[in-house]
């Protein structure tokens, strides 16, 4: 019998992909770059065409410690200079200002938009057992007198000084986050915010760096586009499920909200969807829905894509999932989107699988395509396949 030489018929040890286009102006195609930095060096942002002297200026509100107002409007004038990098060369380009790079300048708002929290916050942080609801609590009337003024101003940005960090958390037992607990809140009211930490930015050595990062999500979150994927396909929906979990009252776990947001094929967020599921299975920490729950959260998400697109189903639909799709989420999908069933359906965060199914109703103008985490659709006719999710996909996708 003849042997086999593994090193002949072994898989390679990895595969070097392409970075993906992107794309810098709606109209001229050729201005395009891969790298997303590089790229808005030099040909500026998608949407400065569009927007034009519609977004020349974008107003900052401020919430602070007391007394700290001043740091932020230091970090506000610092981001309009020029700073070479100082970590990362390969990747970071100096930063030329936010003027040059976007076309825009920033602006603090004015006095009623520009709030400091109670000078006595740092004493009950110190004595508070749970000092992460004494500083939520501040937090959470300062967004809520913002929201009374929101039409002065296009982003909140919210300082939060070192000697707080142990008001960030809650307890081990307490599933809280500030972070999430802000931006949440903040979201119901229609209210953009950037959360300025002091060791991530104030004091962080390469003011390259935070030039670039804040610069970028300050202007998307005013409602600015950096860039776009190049040689998209049209009529794609993208939906990101997360879940929530917390104890019930005896202890143990219990599925409590799966959060779906939905995204068009330019990238932009249409809504977001939080759904109370009825049964859910838990295996460890991880929730499955039901095939009615899943079929549930995705009809809402169709209906918000019908919504903003005149009624119209995607031709093709891409979900991402944190955990592996079980069958009755991929029938709770069929279920709700209506699709052709002879397209691929991609697993989480788990193998990839492919279905292959009759359809017995016309296929015109429903979605092609259903894909988890992994992103890989398969032809009708491939064979079902199996391979791991990036790092990148097993993190948020909402």
């Amino acid at each position: 019998m003849r042997q086999i030489d593994s090193d002949t018929t072994a898989f390679p040890a990895f595969q070097v992909l392409p970075e993906p286009q992107l794309v810098f102006d709606p109209i001229d195609p050729t201005q395009r770059h891969p790298h997303p930095l590089r790229g808005l060096a030099q040909f500026g942002p998608y949407s400065k065409r569009l927007l034009g002297s519609a977004l020349s200026t974008i107003r900052l509100a401020t919430v602070t410690p007391a007394g700290d107002s001043a740091k932020l409007a230091g970090l506000v004038e610092e981001l309009a200079a020029s700073h070479k990098p100082r970590e990362r060369p390969a990747y970071l380009p100096k930063f030329p200002g936010f003027a040059e790079v976007f076309g825009a300048q920033l602006a603090l708002s004015g006095t009623s938009a520009r709030l400091e929290l109670p000078a006595d916050l740092d004493q009950a942080i110190q004595r508070d057992p749970d000092p992460h609801r004494a500083l939520a609590e501040a937090l959470g009337r300062a967004i809520g007198q913002l929201h009374q003024v929101r039409s002065n101003f296009d982003v909140a940005m919210i300082y939060l000084p070192s000697r707080w960090e142990a008001a960030f958390t809650g307890r081990a037992d307490e599933d809280f986050d500030l972070h999430d607990y802000v931006k949440a809140i903040a979201a119901s009211r229609d209210l953009p915010t950037q959360i300025v930490r002091q060791d991530q930015a104030l004091d962080y050595f390469c003011r390259c760096s935070v030039g670039w990062r804040l610069g970028i999500a300050l202007y998307a979150k005013a409602g600015g586009t950096p860039w776009k994927l190049a040689d998209m396909q049209p009529d794609t929906a993208y939906i990101g499920l997360s879940y929530a979990l917390r104890p019930d009252s005896l202890g143990l776990p219990r599925f409590v909200t799966c959060c779906s947001q939905v995204f068009d094929a330019d990238g932009g967020g249409l809504e977001f969807i939080a759904y109370q599921a009825e049964v859910a299975t838990i295996e460890g920490d991880n929730p499955f829905l039901s095939r009615a729950d899943m079929r549930a959260v995705m009809a809402r998400s169709a209906r918000l894509y019908q919504d903003r697109h005149a009624g119209q189903l995607p031709r093709r639909l891409v979900v991402h999932k944190t955990t592996p799709f079980k069958d009755d989420e991929i029938d709770g999908c069929f279920d709700a989107w209506r699709w052709n069933p002879e397209e691929a359906v991609s697993g989480g965060a788990g193998p990839t699988h492919t279905r292959s199914t009759a359809a017995p109703w016309s296929t015109s103008a429903v979605p092609r395509s259903c894909c988890g985490s992994k992103g890989t659709r398969q032809p009708p006719s491939a064979a079902p396949t199996s391979s791991r999710s990036s790092v990148a996909s097993r993190g948020r996708s909402c």
